[in-house]
Parts: C-alpha cells; sequence; structure tokens
C-alpha cells in the first residue's frame, strides 16, 4: 500500500479529495432540497435549495427545527413523523404534499412542498428530508378542477 493511500478503497489523499469535492458540488446543486436534522427536527445540514425553499415558508422566522417550520403550513408532517419514535422503517412520510400560503411578493414563489422523510438506518436519531417544489402538479390539479365544472 502506497503512502497517503485509503486502505478500504485504495483511493490515494488526492483522490479522496477530489471525490470529497465532486460531492459536495453534486448536493450544492442538486435541484431538490436535502435537509439533515436530528429526529428532534434540529437542523444540522442543509443545501441552498432547501434554504430556497423552506424560505418560502417562511424559515427565518423560526428557530432552525424543520418541524417548527413545516408547522407554519401544516402540523401533520410533525406528528406523521414522531408518531412512530421507535419504527424501524427507513420511510417515514413519503411526498406529503402542503399547500402554502399565497406570497404576492414573489410570482415565481413555490405554492406547493412535496416532502419525504426518512430515517438514516446507521443513525436511527437522524432525519434526511427531501424537499420538492409540487408547484406544477398542483396547478395541474387547479386546472383540471376548472376544466371538469
Amino acid at each position: 500500500m502506497e503512502l497517503g493511500q485509503d486502505p478500504d478503497s485504495g483511493l490515494d489523499a488526492a483522490q479522496l479529495q477530489l471525490e470529497y469535492s465532486a460531492l459536495l458540488q453534486f448536493l450544492h446543486l442538486a435541484p431538490i432540497g436535502l435537509v439533515r436534522a436530528r429526529f428532534s427536527g434540529e437542523i444540522v445540514l442543509m443545501n441552498p435549495m432547501a434554504s430556497q425553499l423552506l424560505n418560502a415558508i417562511g424559515m427565518h422566522d423560526v428557530e432552525f427545527n424543520i418541524f417548527d417550520i413545516f408547522d407554519k403550513v401544516s402540523k401533520d408532517l410533525r406528528m406523521l413523523v414522531q408518531e412512530f419514535p421507535d419504527s424501524k422503517d427507513v420511510i417515514l412520510c413519503e411526498d406529503f404534499q402542503m399547500l402554502l400560503p399565497e406570497n404576492k411578493a414573489a410570482k415565481d414563489a413555490p405554492i406547493a412542498l412535496g416532502v419525504t422523510v426518512m430515517r438514516l438506518p446507521a443513525d436511527p436519531d437522524t432525519l434526511m428530508v427531501v424537499i420538492t417544489d409540487a408547484s406544477g402538479a398542483w396547478r395541474l390539479k387547479r386546472l383540471q378542477a376548472a376544466w371538469i365544472r
């Protein structure tokens, strides 16, 4: 084994640094919001898209707790996740849809979010929250409802 090489992966330190940088860029540029939080809801880490989507709710008005932020729109998400604290399930909540209050200040602001909450198997106290802009689906539902009338 060469000096500076990871014995488990066979990669040297420079290759590992390159892989780490690529992973950080990937997370930073992901077109979905990614949040790492404790089971209590305390936010540990989030990417820029998560910050942008959560600002549509008013993230800056509360402490850094994902459930406190979502409570401004729907208290159901907290209940869905925390109802089964001892559950061994990885997916605690899948594509939970929440309609946001109308924000007249920004025309392109999201009107709906889709949220999936997963528990990391290696650390049951860690949640991964995936947030998507579900505005297109909500607009389509409204349009379909208007056609039916």
